[in-house]
């Protein structure tokens, strides 16, 4: 079929930071990843220069090759990458964030808001502003050194970013001078380079003093902005004042399933994910709502069920959700037509994951399993077999512990010994089947935690590097 779509921008949006799989990812396996993406119908790649925890890598005078050196190459190797698979390149910036021996005392942003956050600095002082340009300009030159020519940048000011104090408020103006600035740097490497802006945790009010500010000082600037699109729901919540000619995106989060009651499936802590009735009517509101484009949120190979889907339906290739699955079993499970149904099937009911029943998908799995071509032998397939079907047993196997888990009173012996079980599963998957290392931030496992958790920590005895209990869950 065409890849013509009225979602005519598909952005396949993937930070490589917190330990996830575009952190860890090979050349090549990057290269693998972004031609599957391709040819499931996105058309173009952006990361983020995400400075957590990071120092300058630049500010490096013996020239040792640490932490941040190696994951800027990564990143900069994977920005090469997609271009050569033939994917518009964006950038996506968050302002005022940056890296941690920058955060001199007296230039930090004011984060009284709960909902400003990170190593930011305060853009209203002469100093920290050059810092933030520095630092730009710093990463269009690398990216400019590498052969990476960027078609877009995409200005996020919420996560990180953010600065309330006098001069700073309010801060959707601010940003938007900032950003303003940042772009016309960068079009002192890249002439024709797009500006784009992500409305992720955006209110309404900021959409329209934003709009206000846009058109009367930068009219005409903004391509497009993806739209926030809240957790379980289909589109925008509303329609919100845009800029003069700003067309309207949609920023897609496909990493967790149709169901997003807690404990929250997302991110790969509970495993693989698949959401094929939310992404399905993605695709059909948001052609309604009149979005031109999308941004899709990705975190990791644990939501590869929903790139293809999301890919599939975004570029109107395939025109439902069981379609894109029964073809993603042929490709890379090697099921016939018949066998294709019944995976597409199997999959589609991990979109309500509390509702599955295990010990039916445990039999129908291990039968599907039998059917195919050069199928793996013994209790456990092999990453080298298939990682996509493993990954979708270790699921398996962590509902099944956890059904075990649930059906218990008490803190025996044997249930305690379920609760190392999980967390033992979990870190296999994570490690031998998605390569991951240390893993921070939301990506987590003390995030979406069971509910059983708490009672099994105090029961087991388990310490911890430091008391997570009170940390809210990312909204």
């Amino acid at each position: 079929m065409s890849l013509t779509s009225t979602l005519k921008y598909r952005e396949m949006y993937c930070p490589a930071h917190f330990g996830n799989t575009y952190e860890v990812a090979s050349q090549d396996e990057m290269r693998d990843i972004l031609t599957e993406a391709r040819d499931w119908g996105f058309n173009a790649y952006g990361d983020w220069f995400d400075g957590a925890d990071l120092k300058n890598p630049l500010n490096n005078p013996r020239g040792h090759h640490l932490l941040p050196q190696d994951l800027f190459e990564r990143k900069l190797r994977s920005f090469r990458v997609a271009q050569d698979a033939g994917l518009a390149i964006s950038l996506l910036t968050t302002p005022n964030h940056v890296y941690l021996d920058q955060l001199a005392p007296d230039l930090l942003a004011d984060t009284t808001p709960s909902h400003y956050f990170g190593q930011l600095l305060c853009p209203s002082q002469p100093a920290a502003r050059e810092i933030i340009l520095s630092n730009h300009r710093d990463i269009f030159e690398m990216l400019r050194r590498w052969g990476v020519t960027l078609d877009s940048i995409s200005g996020c000011p919420f996560d990180y970013g953010g600065c309330d104090c006098d001069q700073c408020r309010p801060w959707i103006v601010t940003f938007g001078r900032l950003y303003a600035e940042i772009v016309a740097l960068a079009r002192e490497y890249f002439p024709g380079i797009t500006a784009r802006v992500i409305g992720w945790w955006w209110q309404p009010e900021e959409h329209e003093l934003f709009a206000d500010w846009a058109d009367a000082e930068a009219p005409g600037l903004f391509e497009s902005m993806a739209l926030h699109i809240q957790y379980g729901a289909t589109a925008p919540a509303a329609r919100v004042p845009m800029p003069e000619g700003c067309e309207p995106h949609a920023f897609v989060h496909i990493g967790y399933p149709d169901d997003a009651a807690g404990p929250r499936d997302v991110y790969g802590i509970w495993g693989a994910v698949a959401a094929p009735e939310r992404l399905e009517a993605t695709a059909c509101d948001l052609r309604e709502f009149g979005c031109t484009g999308f941004t899709a949120y990705c975190e990791g190979f644990y939501h590869d069920v929903n790139t293809a889907l999301w890919g599939g339906l975004g570029s109107e290739q395939w025109a439902s959700s069981d379609e894109v699955m029964r073809e993603y079993a042929r490709r890379y499970f090697g099921a016939d037509e018949a066998a294709a149904g019944y995976w597409s099937a199997w999959l589609a009911q991990w979109g309500t994951p509390r509702q599955v029943h295990t010990a039916l998908a445990r039999a129908e799995f291990e039968r599907l399993v039998a059917a195919l071509p050069d199928a793996a032998s013994g209790d456990r397939l092999l990453p080298a077999i298939n990682a996509r079907l493993t990954q979708w047993e270790s699921k398996l196997r962590l509902f099944e512990i956890e059904a075990a888990i649930q059906a218990g009173e008490g803190w025996d012996e044997e249930r305690i010994a379920l609760g190392h079980r999980f967390f033992a599963e979990l870190e296999w998957m994570q490690r031998k089947v998605w390569g991951y290392g240390p893993i921070r931030h939301a990506l987590n496992p003390y995030f979406q935690r069971p509910t059983w958790y708490q009672e099994w920590r105090e029961a087991a005895g388990v310490v911890q590097f430091a008391d997570m209990a009170a940390l809210d869950d990312e909204t």
